[in-house]
């Protein structure tokens, strides 16, 4: 590429063969050229210098990789247009202001601070220009509102300078007071993470801003906000305002080349039930990673490169060139509003200090910073220019910068008044109103009339319809088991969940890898037309005229999607949404996104959600592969009420669970430990009277066959039938039997009570999970602290460091051991030791 792009001048730029080739023909020729649009002929070094001014200058573009023919000639013209356009004095005074108030931001901060982190934005403060000029497009072709999500490089300035941040309270932030209002389960975080909420003015008109938090996982964050900026798409779609939100996604280099969930995203982006409608991805390719060279962090000669696989326009830029920077955002946004599609900006620069403010690059780059320490700064570059060409523009600009001098020298003085709500308010991207409509005794049942009649709507097709035989009779099945109430399945009370919740005018949105049919052949939510292809989907036939019912396959994805689920459910808190792992374990490939939001998100920044995480759990000799869900890494990560997890092991508990989702009074996120062979169980059913009006979830299921018991066994899950099987076989009517369907919050008054109404049982834990995993650690621990004195026997597979065997037979023979041994109180095998 001949362009100019990188500030430093780093790497020498070659000269083109083919450009030199084309120079020495046309000496002497008149050529014809089109250009912008219209064909003009010219004299082929007059031609050429065209050309070369357009293509060759401070920004270039690659487009040759578009499919669209037609997309990718207008983006070409387009292009060429602005490349050839005069900037008048408002884009001088506009793209100087952004420099100079970042350059003043970072003046006063390390002036007051010099000790502190703050990723500042020196060397890439065109990344405000680009930032501003996309914002003002936006709000100039109607756009409402605009998620961000962000990074560390810069943001401290982008707030104070372009999102409309308060300054004393970023001020506070900076100086490390706390915002928490010495609250124990609110940790908060560092300045440079948190998001927020504001309006802001442009050229254009305002403009709602909804920048999320981020952590030090960088990546996670755009397919939060891209989830987020769906989820706002769809409300202001169903306020009569179509294409209102625009989601923008802020990189830098090294993550943006590094990290797998980039190709996530982009691909999410094409995709009819997760894109945006279009995202600009503003790439601040730094020449670096912490210390990683850029040889050493990618395989490709730019970040940007993954987004031609996916048929994306790249935009590059010049990072000492604003008026450059503000032609481009101009490009990129009138793209993503031609197309829908995605736009990639590649914003070359470099960082005048290191990883951080406090890092030494000199150590391990020696000659990079040679360049930057002998590099002008652009602030200073920039102001010369304009002031030699829009000196009107010039002094307008820096009579901005004095004011925002003064107002960050008040903000100093005043941040110690700074009150801690207002500074938590500002903070939270997407605020959670107290719900409306709950019942506040917790009760979640239906009357059993309307049960009748949603199964009857959710079983209904089109006249003419000819599903599968089998399917069919799945369908009859299913309307019988309500209408006669012959048993209830796992599958049919979640789509009694789910047909109560949208005839109540709740949408319902379902996603995960297969998750329409269902893995387990379970839902079929879509039946199609054996004849012809044509599907219909009777579930949404429950729906009130207010909801709607999405369910979609996703791609054989976990980080991205669970990510995206995560971020609509922000977004949208009046949403049931669900995401389904395809097998419990597939929660590992999303294990950032559990950690650095779902369970922490709330201590963090006090953002809630209830989005609900089913993830099928249960070992079945089935191998160790698609067995577990973690239950002990997502236990590990309970405190401060931030979570639920719940292990139902009835159809009515499950319906309950659903339900409380949207019903409860306190919204957040649910792990469901899904069944997989209770599916089928012909002992896990439910009667109608289970799911109707007066009834609720049950976080424990005592059976206790009389007061004086030899034996209470406590267990979540499947392995219950196992053990009431064996009770009932052998005459059993001493020992008592626990489920406990929710183990966090862990329902301790009620075990409690009955562990002490039954004092003198022997008090033993069954799980069929290995001892190192399942809920064994976490109950003992929880009983512990309720009974010091209380000692209980563990009963289940020793450890390992697998999740389960690969062989039916042993699994088979280990079960029947455990039961036996929990039973009957003897170990007839090491493998239920203690």
């Amino acid at each position: 590429m001949e362009a100019t792009l990188d500030p430093l001048n780093l790497v020498a730029r070659g000269a083109s063969l083919e450009i030199a080739q084309a120079e020495s023909r046309s000496e002497g020729e008149t050529i014809e050229i089109d250009v912008a649009g219209g064909k003009q002929e010219r004299p082929g070094a007059e031609a050429i210098a065209l050309l070369r001014r357009i293509y060759c200058g401070n920004a270039a573009l690659e487009a040759d990789h578009i499919v669209n023919g037609d997309d990718r000639r207008w983006l070409y013209e387009q292009f060429e247009r602005e490349m050839l356009a005069e900037p008048d004095e408002t884009l001088y005074r506009e793209t100087l202001e952004a420099v100079l108030l970042a350059d003043e931001f970072e003046r006063f901060i390390k002036t007051k601070w010099p000790t502190k982190k703050r990723f500042g934005s020196e060397g890439s403060e065109a990344s405000m220009v680009i930032l501003r000029e996309a914002l003002a497009q936006a709000a100039g072709a109607g756009l409402k509102e605009v998620v961000i999500g962000g990074m560390h490089r810069g943001r401290l300035a982008t707030l104070a300078t372009v999102l409309g941040k308060s300054l004393p309270t970023l001020i506070a932030e900076i100086k490390g007071v706390d915002v928490g209002g010495g609250s124990a389960d609110f940790t908060g975080d560092v300045p440079y993470h948190n998001g927020l909420a504001s309006t802001i003015d442009t050229r254009h008109g305002a403009l709602d801003i909804r920048l999320l938090p981020h952590p030090s996982h960088l990546s996670v964050v755009a397919p939060i906000a891209l989830g987020a900026a769906r989820a706002r798409l769809e409300m202001r779609q169903a306020q009569g305002q179509p294409q209102a939100v625009m989601p923008l996604l802020m990189h830098t280099d090294a993550a943006f080349a590094g990290q797998g969930v980039i190709s996530e995203l982009l691909q999410l982006g094409g995709l009819a039930g997760y894109t945006g409608a279009g995202a600009i991805h503003l790439v601040v390719n730094n020449q670096i990673g912490f210390t990683t060279l850029p040889g050493e962090g990618r395989s490709t000669p730019y970040p940007t490169d993954i987004g031609k696989a996916y048929g994306l326009p790249v935009f590059h830029v010049n990072g000492d060139d604003p008026m450059a920077a503000s032609a481009i955002a101009r490009l990129a946004f009138a793209w993503r509003q031609h197309t829908g599609r995605d736009a990639l900006i590649n914003l070359v620069c470099y960082r005048r200090h290191g990883h951080n403010e406090l890092d030494e690059p000199r150590f391990t780059q020696p000659r990079i910073w040679a360049a930057v320490d002998a590099h002008p700064t652009l602030p200073k570059r920039y102001a010369e220019t304009v002031a030699g060409i829009a000196p009107a523009a010039a002094a307008s600009a820096e009579a901005r910068r004095a004011v925002f001098a003064k107002q960050m020298a008040e903000a100093f003085e005043n941040y110690g008044h700074t009150r801690s709500n207002s500074a938590t308010d500002q903070m939270q991207a997407f605020p959670r109103a107290a719900r409306e409509g709950g019942d506040p005794s917790g009760q979640t049942g239906v009357p059993a009339d309307r049960l009748i009649e949603l199964a009857q709507r959710m079983t209904t097709l089109p006249d003419g319809f000819e599903p599968d035989p089998k399917v069919a009779t799945f369908l009859k099945n299913r309307l019988e088991s309500v209408q006669a109430d012959t048993g209830i399945n796992m599958a049919t009370a979640e789509a009694l969940a789910f047909g109560s919740l949208l005839a109540e005018g709740t949408s319902v949105r379902l996603s995960g890898q297969d998750c329409v049919r269902g893995t387990f052949t379970q839902r079929h939510l879509a039946i199609h037309d054996r004849r012809n292809g044509a599907s219909s989907i009777p579930l949404a036939q429950t729906a009130s005229a207010s909801a709607t019912f999405d369910a979609i396959n996703s791609p054989l994805t976990e980080y991205g999607i669970l990510a995206f689920e995560y971020g609509m459910s922000l977004a949208d808190p009046d949403k049931l949404i669900v995401w389904e792992a395809q097998f419990g374990d597939f929660v590992n490939g999303a294990q950032i996104a559990v950690d650095q939001y779902i369970v922490s998100a709330e201590a963090k920044w006090r953002m809630q959600s209830s989005l609900v995480i089913a993830l099928p759990h249960g070992l079945e000799g089935q191998g160790p592969d698609h067995s577990s869900a973690k239950i002990e890494r997502l236990l590990q990560s309970c405190a401060g009420q931030n979570i639920i997890v719940a292990n139902p092991s009835t159809p009515a508990n499950l319906f309950h669970l659903l339900r409380r989702q949207q019903r409860g009074a306190a919204p957040k996120p649910l792990f469901l430990i899904a069944p997989k062979s209770l599916l089928r169980d012909k002992r896990c059913q439910s009667v109608l009277a289970d799911l109707q009006e007066g009834t609720s979830f049950q976080p424990v299921i005592p059976r206790i066959p009389g007061k004086s018991l030899k034996r209470l066994i406590l267990c979540s899950g499947k392995i219950f039938y196992a053990l009431d099987d064996a009770l009932k076989r052998d005459g059993l009517s001493d020992i008592g039997l626990v489920r406990i369907e929710q183990l966090y919050p862990f329902p301790q008054d009620t075990v409690v009570a009955l562990l002490k109404a039954h004092a003198k049982a022997e008090l033993v834990w069954c799980q069929e999970e290995p001892r190192n995993q399942g809920a064994y650690a976490f109950v003992a621990d929880q009983l512990h602290q309720a009974i010091p004195a209380a000692k209980f026997r563990f009963v289940g597979r020793p450890a390992m460091a697998a999740a389960a065997g690969g062989s039916i037979d042993r699994h088979d023979g280990e079960q029947e051991i455990i039961v036996s041994a929990a039973v009957h109180g003897v170990e007839k095998a090491a493998i239920a030791a203690e």
